[in-house]
Parts: C-alpha cells; structure tokens; sequence
C-alpha cells in the first residue's frame, strides 16, 4: 500500500495541558496510527492516553504474525485497558484515570480498526465523508434511541459524557471493524476537540481540498478559531495506491 500520511497536535485554546496522545507506525506493508485522548487531570490524563500508545505498540510486536489484524489489535487494546487499571490502582496520584482510544492498521487493501471512546475515524470517498466508528458516549446513545437530534446532541451538557473508556474498569467492550480500501480513499481520526468543533460537512470540504499534511493544520486551525474548547488531534492517511482487495489479509507488525 502507498499512502500519504500527517499527523498533528495542539493543545486548543481553554485548556493548559495537552492530555491526547498520537502515534504512527509505518511498515514495509502499510501503516499503524492512533489517537488516545486522556481523563484524568492533574496530569493523569497524560499520562493514560500515553500509555495507550505505548502498550499498543508494544503488544503489536509482540502478537503471534499469523494472528489476523483485528485480533492482533483487539488483544493489544485489552492489555492498554489492564495495564491503565493497574496503574491507577497502585499510584495514587493516578486514581481514576483512563482515555479513549482508536488505532486504524491499514494493511494491503484493507483497514482495520479498535475504537473505546469518542475519537471519530471517518472515511472520505467519492466526494462524501462517512463516520466509521460510533461515539460511545451518553449523548450518541440518546440519538440512536431517537430522543435527541444530532444537531442537539452537538450542543447539549452531556455530549462530553463517555459511557464506554479504557482504564476505569477491570473488562471494556471493544469495538473492532474492517473495511476494503481502494485508491482516492482518505481517513481521517480525530479527537472529540476537532469534531466537536467543526462538522463534518466542513472537514469533508477540508479533505477534499488539501493533501494530508495542509489539511491536518487546516483543521486545527479551525477548531481553534471555532474556540478550541479541547485538546485537538488530527490523522489524515490517504490511499495513493493498494492492491486488490484480498480475502484476507494478515499484519505482520515489526516484522
């Protein structure tokens, strides 16, 4: 796979410590990238969301090759979530800390992805944005029943309300999905700071008008002049070429 990718961070215009974490790492078969935004304060939102990426990587090299990349994934994120929890428990300046995460592998023509949280992993094609994973907080559950809008639950008190991190309790539900990939395609992950402040009709214009890495700043600066009320964190992959899409394919991290 041939891809253009950036990345970018900023700390937003309200608070005074940048609590998200991202990371990227590129193989000779495709590209691994994260965004972990933590909870906590008093820095133990720091430090969670840096040891998501941390024990994510790590176990990524550890996992057995001939493991499938969903499994590969969804195991490495059930240790993220064990070792937080652990964490928190023996340092006390860590109590109650935790952090949303989503890591995306793409691998010959296929994605892969874990999401715990409210980063949102769209997918830019034909001129359309679709979001690929769903919020788990208490606001998304509230539209899916009907009882808000979307457009009221971009505004509502609760929209920052979680109802699913890592950290916090011993077992958490992950979600993994897949998807075939194909030329032209752009995804972009982002923390709850980005599209909590733009929508998504705005990041589809911005995506579509910039490569990754001029479209990455372009976005924070306009969450930021939106009022930046949070942490901002951007990844913008595009595919320039893959392979036909295979009927399985393998990630071999490291390797």
């Amino acid at each position: 796979m041939k891809f253009d990718f950036f990345q970018a961070t900023d700390v937003g215009c309200v608070r005074q410590e940048n609590e998200d974490s991202i990371g990227h790492w590129p193989h000779e078969e495709g590209l691994l990238f994260a965004v972990a935004d933590g909870l906590g304060g008093h820095n133990a939102g720091e430090v969670a969301s840096a040891l998501a990426l941390e024990v994510l990587s790590r176990e990524m090299e550890r996992a057995p090759g001939t493991w499938a990349v969903g499994k590969r994934l969804r195991r490495a994120v059930q240790e993220v979530n064990l070792e937080i929890y652990n964490k928190a428990i023996v340092v006390p300046e860590l109590r109650g800390m935790g952090t949303t995460l989503t890591a995306t592998a793409l691998v010959g023509s296929t994605l892969a992805a874990v999401h715990v949280g409210d980063c949102r992993l769209l997918l830019f094609r034909d001129k359309s944005i679709v979001q690929l994973t769903k919020d788990h907080t208490w606001v998304w559950e509230q539209v899916q029943y009907g009882l808000l809008t979307p457009e009221a639950a971009r505004t509502h008190p609760r929209r920052h309300v979680l109802t699913r991190c890592l950290g916090r309790e011993l077992i958490v539900g992950i979600d993994v999905l897949t998807t075939d990939l194909r030329p032209g395609d752009v995804l972009v992950l982002c923390s709850d700071g980005v599209h909590g402040m733009i929508e998504e009709r705005e990041i589809a214009e911005l995506v579509a008008a910039h490569p990754p890495e001029a479209a990455c700043h372009a976005l924070v600066r306009r969450a930021r002049e939106e009022g930046g009320e949070d942490n901002l964190s951007v990844q913008i992959a595009a595919v320039v070429d893959c392979p036909e899409p295979q009927a399985r394919s393998w990630w071999r991290f490291g390797r």
